[in-house]
């Protein structure tokens, strides 16, 4: 299977939490990453959720978002680590190994780089005995790791092999950062890379790189970066990178479209990046039946 480290974000598409496993796994792919809204917000309950999300006969790639949790202190740490401890135990009961950490943009955070670590090196304490791993991932508005170069730092200070990064190829292209900083990535380090790319050519200022961020985002083939993607892509496989990739796709048109369409925009993107960019074999259709055709 081509599209075995490929998966979809729940998040990506409208919909109730069964339509949208089944949308993701009937486009072929065979793992999803689970926005923990869609589990806990499910009808029938929380338990009903999980339950849906482990009869899938999807793999989780991991579970999404813990926000805001480092260099806070008092009060307002022990409250995020509560709120931490929740979702790695609902990291678990997904069957997920992987807990995606977005870097804090609150104002009350400290962005001394020291705090920053033991708070990231707690929270991996904490996934240990659950066999969590935690993804890190620099947000372009946090004041303390705005791309993955300051994520990699802190998650080095933390010196814990369980704390990795997540590469959002979004916040790259969006920002530009250079494509040789990826260099200064540690494969084995990095736990995920989310895949989007966006309709216009240039986001130019903070409020049009939100605005595409959480509204306008597109498949990779869709946007006006396909080159630079599929560069971006190159790069980390020549890395060395053998990890996940999560189509992060959020879009207001998307969200008005049934879940199937827009899965089947992600399996053209799967094939456009397996079979261009990292030179995997595409399936031929009906193989076996072609094969006992006579000649």
């Amino acid at each position: 299977m081509i599209f075995h480290d490929f998966g979809m974000d729940t998040a990506s598409l409208a919909g109730p939490l069964e339509a949208k496993l089944a949308a993701i796994r009937d486009a072929g792919f065979s793992q999803v990453m689970i926005s923990a809204a869609d589990v806990v917000a499910h009808p029938a309950g929380t338990a009903a959720g999980i339950a849906a999300v482990r009869g899938s006969g999807l793999e989780v790639t991991g579970l999404e978002a813990l926000r805001d949790f480092e260099g806070l202190d008092g009060a307002m740490h022990a409250y995020k680590v509560d709120v931490a401890k929740s979702m790695l135990e609902l990291c678990a009961a997904l069957g997920g190994r992987l807990l995606l950490v977005e870097a804090s943009a609150s104002r009350h955070a400290s962005v001394d780089a020291g705090a920053l670590g033991r708070d990231l090196a707690k929270l991996a304490t904490l996934a240990v005995p659950l066999g969590i791993r935690v993804a890190f991932k620099g947000q372009p508005w946090s004041r303390a790791a705005r791309d993955f170069r300051a994520a990699a730092d802190l998650a080095m200070r933390a010196e814990s092999p369980n704390l990795g990064v997540a590469v959002d190829a979004f916040d790259v292209l969006a920002t530009g950062v250079p494509l040789d900083d990826l260099d200064i990535l540690d494969p084995a380090q990095t736990f995920l890379v989310q895949l989007s790319d966006y309709m216009w050519q240039d986001a130019r200022t903070p409020e049009e790189q939100t605005a595409a961020a959480t509204h306008f985002r597109v498949f990779p083939a869709e946007g006006a970066h396909g080159e630079l993607l599929a560069q971006f892509i190159a790069r980390l496989d020549s890395l060395g990178y053998c990890g996940n990739y999560s189509f992060d796709v959020y879009n207001d048109d998307y969200l008005q479209m049934p879940p199937e369409a827009v899965a089947a925009r992600a399996r053209r993107s799967a094939e456009w990046l397996a079979e261009t960019v990292l030179r995997r074999a595409l399936p031929v259709p009906n193989l076996e039946r072609l094969r006992a055709q006579p000649q």
